[in-house]
């Protein structure tokens, strides 16, 4: 790790909850691992006037408050850099919202760095805000925790995970299969999924499935799964047991959609389900494309029989995928990179001095 000499570095969220996976990834795990590597970083103060930062990081935030640190660190000559990990312009496509656009692009192009995930990313918002072309800049997100060891397991979170093994010892000979993620209406999520389940169903005909469902939307996993022809199951997603009911499973099934939402996403949802020593198989977006040799892209019914059929086999490309993602989005390599980019910022400021 390179550290960045002297300076004074917060990050501002509109909440700090870890629950969020864009702020436990690119606010709070950043956060930690740049002091462990000795550097002034601190969260945005949001109940005092914020005082002597030499580059201010909004990650992900688009209300009032962002803009509030936005002109408070004008004001200060702090250098401001915008992290945004979601196509914010296709939701407010999708959510007819023109004011929140307008919002999003201001934020844009007040900062003097733009943090994306991915190069796809880049190039969606440089479309909307074409004067950020030169001021973008990848940072990958950080690699989930899935050991399951940090969180203390609730009572209520050991009874709900007693209720899926019951629900797999049920269908011990079946291929368990998950899927995992929140629901944005029209663009992505469970509202997705109707296409691959009917690939889950085709493939049941000739090996035993099951479907687990990890979400916070109950009521629409109930109207989405009124006619699904395999075995399924829910289980709201909590922090502490995501990744113990994660393991339970041996391939996670990713839908994704060929939109402008998605396809600037990261590689975090694949490779969470490999850390957590699932196979994967995923429609491909450019990003995965990367995870191609590890995981399954696109055939659907090929990739099932092989995580169903040749477990053994998978093994070893599933390990060779970990020792890929360990390699280039470990703890030590993601924070490098926030270092370089918080340098370079602070460098900004010290010529407009």
């Amino acid at each position: 790790m390179t550290h960045v000499g002297g300076g004074r570095f917060a990050f501002y969220a509109k909440r700090f909850s870890p629950r969020k996976a864009s702020i436990r990834l690119r606010v709070l795990e950043p956060l930690a691992a740049l002091r462990e590597a000795g550097l002034g970083v601190a969260r945005y103060p949001l109940l005092r006037r914020p005082i002597g930062y030499d580059v201010v990081v909004i990650s992900k935030a688009f209300g009032r408050g962002a803009m509030k640190v936005a002109k408070a660190a004008a004001a200060a000559r702090s250098s401001l850099v915008f992290d945004i990990c979601d196509n914010r312009f296709a939701n407010n496509r999708c959510k007819k919202s023109a004011r929140h656009s307008l919002r999003t692009n201001h934020l844009l192009g007040c900062a003097d760095l733009v943090t994306v995930p991915t190069e796809r990313m880049g190039r969606l918002l440089i479309q909307s805000v074409p004067e950020i072309s030169d001021r973008v800049r990848i940072v990958p997100d950080m690699l989930d925790d899935m050991s399951g060891h940090a969180v203390r397991l609730a009572v209520i979170d050991r009874w709900r995970l007693g209720q899926l093994d019951n629900f797999l010892a049920r269908h011990g000979d079946a291929l368990h299969c998950v899927w995992f993620g929140n629901n944005m209406p029209g663009i992505a999520g469970l509202c997705q999924l109707h296409d691959r389940i009917a690939e889950l169903e085709r493939f049941a005909t000739r090996h035993p499935v099951t479907l687990t469902i990890i979400s916070n939307k109950p009521a629409l996993y109930r109207r989405a799964s009124m006619h699904w022809g395999i075995p399924h199951h829910y289980i709201p997603w909590a922090l502490a047991s995501f990744p113990h009911a994660l393991r339970r499973h041996r391939v996670a099934v990713i839908p994704v959609p060929q939109n402008d939402y998605t396809a600037g996403k990261s590689i975090n949802r694949p490779a969470t389900a490999m850390m957590a020593g699932l196979g994967v198989i995923a429609d491909s977006i450019e990003s995965y494309e990367e995870l191609r040799h590890f995981i399954v892209l696109d055939d659907w019914q090929a990739g099932l029989a092989r995580y169903a059929l040749d477990w053994a086999g998978e093994r070893d490309r599933l390990a060779a995928g970990q020792a890929h993602l360990n390699a280039h989005y470990g703890r030590a390599q993601i924070a490098q990179r926030w270092a370089e980019v918080l340098r370079e910022a602070e460098a900004r400021r010290n010529m407009q001095g």
